[in-house]
């Protein structure tokens, strides 16, 4: 299923430590496409709570260079 990215309203206001189905939300990928991203070191996360978290400025930076290197993925 696909989903339509959030606006830079949306990035904005998000917090700066996102769970997995926010960054998906946040994205426009699926949730397993993030888990994929955190367990090949492309996102900066940390454990918050027992559940980990996604730095939201990583995850900018990877979601632009995965648009620029393939924009129909």
């Amino acid at each position: 299923m696909y989903r339509f990215p959030a606006t830079l309203v949306t990035w904005l206001f998000a917090p700066e430590w996102l769970t997995v189905e926010e960054a998906a939300q946040l994205t426009g990928r699926d949730p397993e496409t993030i888990q994929e991203l955190v367990a090949r070191g492309c996102l900066d996360t940390k454990e918050i709570a027992g559940a980990i978290r996604i730095e939201k400025h990583s995850l900018r930076e990877c979601h632009e260079t995965l648009f620029e290197v393939a924009p129909n993925v």
